[in-house]
């Protein structure tokens, strides 16, 4: 064929001499040439042809050489009428097109034939051509004696068919790359709720998957010959509910390599699914729960707060009121690390924890947690002996979550040892670690109970009056944080009543070139301060104990009150709800910062919404402080102190 290309007088065809050709056609030429299997190419307007050797021996004398330069048309009048659609899709830039046993009636030897061919029709890029498509490669097999063998095998097809309908598995095969139905079991047919699906598309059977990715899925096996496995995918027919299916697009491989169909198998795990789902909405709900006793018990823990804080404030001079005032404060601290607790437990479990991390000095981060439970360290009379590390050690770490490990762990040996007990906390550099243990002579702790003690709703062995308190999840916590900073905590004891260890190992960092030292404070002056809560306990009890320290206050009980208060006393500082009757907080603060001018007003969110995410809101609503009631009043000293100058 190489030699009949070469000798054939192309100048008379509109393709003029060969060294004129466009080169894609040269291309494509070389290839056609090179190749074993059949191959043509129709070029330009007129489709003119040319052919390799495996192909000429298809075209039969009737058409071999003549074919050569002819035109496709005068070629292959007799089945134009069905290959031209084909052909003007790929010219027109639509691309490719494959038909898999295509029956065409083609006169061969003299004898019109039924035959049945497998080919394709690819467009030959060429930029100087009108829609950037030059002309068409054609690859093409005659599959006449396999489609007859196949007719013969449909006896056979009948009894693995049965096999088919007795798996437990649903199961199909799509032919073609229209994906028509040539075979479902019943379990298939059960899915659809249809009977008479054979033959048909996907599409036609169920157009509802039209959007729903099934299709692009096909295609993609059908084309890559890739195998796509789907887990619990929602498949949605009809007004009921979706399906859901776990299943495998196998593509359907001949001897000869190509892909002629897909075999669909898989299971309706709807429900498996619908029950996790249910459990997922119950989890939800439950968190939903918890975060609303929070913030309904955390208002009613404010006002008890504050009263403690002015009692033990106004009768310095009487010790039995000032025990009072310590122990009411003492139990709204616990009763408010157990809520922190309760939202802490849920927020890991569901991995909505962020942890913010920075350079720690972790002897800086230890003595505040002991100077946080100093309260409870006189309360017992207990010693705190403190061994720091020879040289700082560092660790890269969220300092309030450390911060909320070491005080739990403390907290614990504080609990747990008796009045006038000691505790040992010490720093050790292991090199690779930084390792903290915290020491007790307290109760103990059973062997048994130190294979779980850090498991969730374990507590150590509990009395009557349950007088040691708590739910069981502080460990937990611990131990979920540090890990979440690839530190590992344990515990080890001699048994009941020879004391306990707790150790935090954390992984060392370097000493940082710029380390930050603790800022000093000072009081400001008395301030104008403008107390906004509807909860007319909280508020009136906080605006007493700001009395007390001397500042000016005044109190709102709605939003539109805070508002007029704003404009007419010009506070310096905003201690504001946001679950006000009338307006959000947020839509307080904006409003008020909208009107106001003065770039020293400081805003304070005083609230029972404690979830990160109401933090973030509030910094985003221009607030500079958040705090979760009930809040010590010893908290709020940062926002009505400045940091100390060097002149200072």
């Amino acid at each position: 064929m190489g030699a009949l290309i070469r000798a054939y007088d192309w100048s008379s065809t509109p393709l003029g001499p060969a060294e004129t050709w466009p080169q894609p056609l040269k291309t494509s030429l070389r290839l056609l040439l090179s190749t074993g299997h059949p191959m043509l190419i129709w070029w330009g307007p007129d489709l003119i042809q040319f052919y390799n050797n495996a192909y000429a021996r298809t075209l039969g004398p009737e058409r071999h050489p003549s074919s050569l330069g002819q035109r496709g048309q005068e070629c292959w009048s007799e089945i134009w009428s069905d290959v031209e659609p084909q052909i003007t899709q790929v010219l027109t830039g639509k691309g490719h097109t494959w038909h898999e046993n295509q029956l065409l009636r083609i006169t061969r030897n003299g004898i019109r034939e039924e035959m049945y061919w497998t080919y394709s029709y690819s467009p030959i890029d060429d930029p100087n051509a009108p829609l950037g498509v030059g002309g068409v490669l054609v690859i093409c097999s005659e599959t006449t004696q396999q489609v007859l063998a196949e007719q013969h095998m449909k006896a056979a097809e009948a009894r693995w068919r049965a096999l088919f309908d007795q798996a437990p598995s649903f199961m199909c095969i799509l032919k073609g790359p229209e994906h028509r139905f040539e075979y479902a079991n019943y379990n298939y047919l059960a899915i659809l709720d249809q009977e008479n699906i054979l033959g048909k598309t996907v599409l036609e059977v169920i157009p509802e998957v039209r959007n729903q990715g099934f299709i692009n899925l096909l295609d993609k096996v059908y084309q890559t010959g890739d195998t796509h496995h789907g887990v619990a995918t929602p498949l949605k027919i009809g007004s009921g509910q979706a399906k859901y299916l776990d299943f495998i697009y196998q593509p359907i491989l001949e001897p000869d390599g190509q892909i002629t169909g897909v075999m669909v198998i898989g299971y309706d795990v709807s429900e498996l699914v619908y029950t996790s789902q249910s459990l997922r909405e119950e989890h939800r709900r439950k968190d939903e729960f918890l975060a609303m006793l929070a913030h309904e018990l955390r208002n009613p823990l404010a006002p008890i707060r504050n009263l403690s804080e002015m009692l033990t404030q106004s009768v310095q001079q009487d010790s039995k009121m000032q025990n009072i005032g310590n122990i009411l404060s003492r139990q709204c601290t616990q009763l408010t690390r157990l809520l922190d607790d309760l939202l802490d437990i849920s927020r890991i479990s569901h991995n909505r924890i962020t942890l913010q991390f920075e350079a720690l000095n972790i002897a800086h981060v230890l003595r505040l947690a002991i100077e946080t439970l100093e309260d409870k360290i006189t309360h017992k009379e207990h010693t705190i002996q403190f061994i720091d590390s020879p040289a700082p050690l560092f660790v890269k770490g969220d300092m309030t979550r450390l911060m909320q490990c070491f005080t739990n762990v403390l907290s614990n040996a504080i609990k747990y040892t008796a009045k006038g007990g000691k505790i040992v906390i010490q720093l050790y550099d292991m090199g690779d670690t930084v390792d903290i243990t915290i020491a007790d002579n307290g109760c103990g702790i059973s062997l048994e109970m130190q294979e779980k003690v850090f498991e969730l709703f374990v507590q150590s062995e509990q009395t009557l009056d349950r007088s040691q308190g708590g739910l069981g999840i502080g460990l937990n916590i611990v131990q979920r944080l540090v890990q979440m900073h690839d530190g590992k905590v344990s515990v080890s004891s001699d048994g009941l009543d020879c004391g306990s260890t707790f150790s935090i190992s954390l992984p060392k960092i370097a000493l940082p070139l710029n380390v930050e030292q603790p800022t000093h404070s000072v009081k400001n002056p008395n301030k104008r301060v403008l107390m906004v809560d509807d909860n007319k306990d909280a508020a009136d009890t906080m605006a007493e104990l700001l009395k007390l320290q001397g500042h000016e206050v005044i109190t709102a009980y709605t939003a539109r009150d805070a508002l007029d208060y704003a404009e007419s006393f010009t506070p310096e500082i905003i201690l504001l709800d946001i679950g006000l009757p009338d307006m959000t907080g947020y839509e307080v603060a904006q409003a008020i910062l909208n009107k106001n001018m003065q770039t020293s007003l400081t805003l304070v969110a005083l609230t029972g919404y404690g979830q990160p995410e109401d933090v973030q809101r509030a910094k985003e609503a221009g607030f500079d402080f958040h705090f979760t009631k009930p809040v010590a009043f010893g908290d709020l000293k940062e926002v009505f102190s400045v940091p100390e100058t060097e002149s200072e």
